[in-house]
């Protein structure tokens, strides 16, 4: 493995702290559940948990949403 320089690391430590951000629910107003079972991820679930992050990030307001993804949600 390279040698990360003390840039590197304070880069990888600034995302890794924004990573982190997004899961914090404190202080967040909206909710979106996506059902991450089996059944959800082979109907697409995977995909539209992905287009929610990069919506969410894209639009800038990933501060204000929290995605929480649960089981299978039945029909």
């Amino acid at each position: 493995m390279a040698k990360m320089s003390l840039e590197d690391l304070r880069k990888l430590r600034e995302e890794m702290q924004t990573e982190i951000k997004k899961r914090e629910t404190e202080g967040k107003t909206i909710q979106i559940i996506i059902g991450m079972g089996t059944c959800g991820i082979s109907a697409g679930a995977k995909d539209t948990l992905d287009a929610f992050i990069s919506i969410l990030d894209e639009k800038k307001i990933s501060g204000k949403a929290i995605i929480r993804q649960t089981g299978c949600m039945g029909r």
